[in-house]
């Protein structure tokens, strides 16, 4: 127990410091709050499938607040790999309105696992698809009954703008630690925090402070 408790802490540091080294930098940072709602389950066939909803609570110079719902199904192909995809609305103060089809592989081996997803992103008034590709790691480890916690690190690449002049960044790198709770009967409630880090061509960096709310029910 103190093993694991040392490993998450140590992890739960090395967030920080990343944090602080982020912060000595950029110029520009905000605080958001993200609450999620998800459904999780498996088809008739055995075919897990999630339904998520969020509300993102930001500043309007970030977008304002906004709406997601989210349907992700995701097949086995193997007992480490899973191959699918599903399609996502968001919805931000104002009515601008994305929508957002993707494919994604997830790989499981022990408390490690990676997902590599391809958003294909359509917004209004737009030039064009947005095509972005995402590349996340999650360590997880059980930390007592009915506890687990997790770090996870993704990084996120612009591989088309969806303006053609456009000169916003391409890159993103996210950082989260979380900590979750089964509170039995299918339910698990957990918090987390994450660092977004946006490095940008034209002026100040972006760094995004984000704490979330996570509330599941598996059926």
């Amino acid at each position: 127990m103190q093993a694991r408790l040392h490993r998450i802490l140590s992890a739960s540091l090395a967030l920080l410091v990343f944090g602080q080294a982020g912060a000595a930098t950029a110029q520009e940072e905000d605080v958001q709050l993200w609450v999620y709602a998800t459904a999780e389950g498996e088809t008739g066939g055995g075919t897990p499938w999630a339904l998520d909803g969020s509300l993102r609570f930001r500043e309007e110079a970030r977008g304002d607040e906004q709406q997601t719902l989210r349907l992700t199904i995701t097949p086995k192909i193997s007992d480490a790999v899973a191959l699918g995809g599903g399609f996502g609305v968001f919805e931000a103060e104002g009515g601008q309105t994305e929508l957002r089809p993707f494919q994604q592989m997830n790989i499981s081996l022990g408390r490690f696992s990676a997902r590599t997803r391809i958003e294909g992103r359509f917004f209004d008034g737009a030039d064009r698809m947005e095509l972005r590709l995402r590349q996340r790691v999650r360590y997880t480890e059980p930390i007592g009954r009915d506890w687990s916690a997790s770090v996870d690190g993704e990084f996120l690449y612009l591989a088309q703008r969806r303006n053609r002049n456009s000169m916003s960044a391409r890159d993103q790198i996210r950082v989260r630690g979380l900590i979750t709770r089964d509170m039995g009967d299918g339910v698990s409630i957990g918090g987390a925090y994450m660092m977004i880090y946006t490095p940008r061509p034209v002026g100040a960096d972006r760094i995004n402070h984000v704490p979330q709310i996570y509330l599941t029910r598996r059926f």
